[in-house]
């Protein structure tokens, strides 16, 4: 592989040299291009390519890791120094398996048109993005800040929050993503509460009402109420900051789409599209087709490449989405090689027979809009759940 393909590739797995290696080893000869992303010239990603050019890229990072280490300290420093003088903000930290955005931005929603807030914007949610976001972005007259807060591995969550001091601690939800990084639903579970662990005296966190029976068999000192949905949620938070329930239910109804979930786009010949692409998880995955079942349409169509990062369990947990992706819809394109065959199974085992006639497999997002535009008709519905990156095509 070239060495720009090689830079991409680590690029895509966020310099990860462990995971890097993986790929390279589970993929011996294959080359990923620049189709759907570029690489983001950085001034890393620049120093890396120079320096790989004499020494090698896997050397390149090594000789970097040293100086990478001391501009992300000083970031780091230059955030909390900030975050020290602004004594009278109050910080919302919201972490989960998944839908820490949709909460953030609910939140945000909910709470701007009465006070000045910042939240942190796109995929700003590890340590040095955070820290960039209060650098940059976090000025004296804001009163709150909504901190989205991503783990990779055991111990993140707690770094964000030794930074930003959290008042105020949401965890979403509970479920395997990642949990090839993890190893362990438990180590997913301590990961997430490293926030609610992390939270003072008069600081309060809530968490999702499912998990309520592991909460209670574990010490956790911070103050923790729990929830059984998104609404509730709000309406407890937005209580905290002295709205009503009316108030707080009168703003979630104006709050916009979010983009690529569950993103409705209306297209010419009465076609629509339920954009589920931004990223999919298996509930996440059961709310899109339960989307797509209520729509009234003729026909129903499923474009995805599956799901990924479950380690043991993605094979199963992708037959079972196949088999619930059965009883929804007319027809299924299934994308790329990573999950075909756990998709195919749970497919073969509901449309037996017909199997030949509703499944069509494309080999990139390209290819499966060629088939898209022979089976779709007028009155069409089509959801698009996930897509991945152009190393897993």
């Amino acid at each position: 592989m070239k060495l720009k393909n090689l830079l991409y590739l680590l690029q895509l797995e966020e310099y990860d040299l462990e995971r890097f290696d993986e790929w390279l080893k589970r993929n011996p000869g294959r080359v990923v291009l620049e189709k759907k992303n570029h690489i983001n010239w950085t001034p890393k990603a620049r120093a890396i390519f120079i320096l790989a050019k004499i020494f090698g890229i896997k050397n390149a990072v090594y000789i970097l890791s040293p100086i990478d280490s001391l501009l992300k300290k000083l970031v780091v420093s230059r955030a909390r120094a900030k975050i020290k003088k602004m004594a009278d903000l109050t910080i919302i930290g919201v972490t989960g398996s998944y839908g820490k955005t949709t909460t953030k931005d609910a939140i945000s929603h909910v709470l701007i048109h009465k006070y000045n807030l910042l939240k942190t914007e796109g995929n700003r949610n590890t340590l040095l993005g955070i820290a960039k976001t209060i650098v940059n972005d976090l000025k004296p007259e804001h009163k709150i800040f909504v901190c989205e807060m991503a783990a990779y591995r055991p111990g993140d969550i707690k770094e964000i929050s030794k930074l930003i001091k959290p008042k105020i601690g949401i965890v979403t939800a509970i479920g395997p993503m990642h949990y090839e990084r993890f190893g362990s639903m438990e180590n997913i579970l301590k990961t997430k509460l490293e926030l609610i662990e992390s939270l003072p005296d008069n600081g309060i966190g809530f968490l999702p009402k499912e998990i309520e029976p592991q909460i209670k068999q574990k010490k956790i000192g911070a103050k923790t109420e729990f929830f059984s949905s998104k609404e509730a949620l709000l309406v407890k938070i937005g209580k905290l900051f002295e709205l009503s329930e009316n108030e707080i239910l009168g703003r979630l109804k104006t709050m916009p789409p979010i983009s690529r979930r569950q993103e409705m786009i209306k297209t010419s010949g009465d076609i629509t599209i339920i954009d589920d692409s931004y990223n999919s998880n298996p509930m996440g995955f059961l709310s899109a087709l339960a989307a797509l079942k209520n729509m009234a349409v003729q026909r129903r169509i499923l474009v995805t490449p599956g799901m990924i990062e479950l380690g043991e369990k993605q094979f199963e947990l992708n037959k079972n989405a196949a088999i619930a992706a059965a009883q929804v819809a007319d027809y299924v394109i299934i994308v790329g090689e990573i999950n075909k065959s756990a998709l195919e199974d749970g497919l073969k085992e509901e449309w037996k027979d017909n199997f030949d006639k509703k499944v069509f497999w494309a080999p990139d997002l390209d290819s499966a809009k060629k088939k898209l535009s022979e089976i779709t008709i007028p009155h069409s519905a089509i959801l698009l759940e996930n897509d991945l990156p152009d190393h897993y095509f």
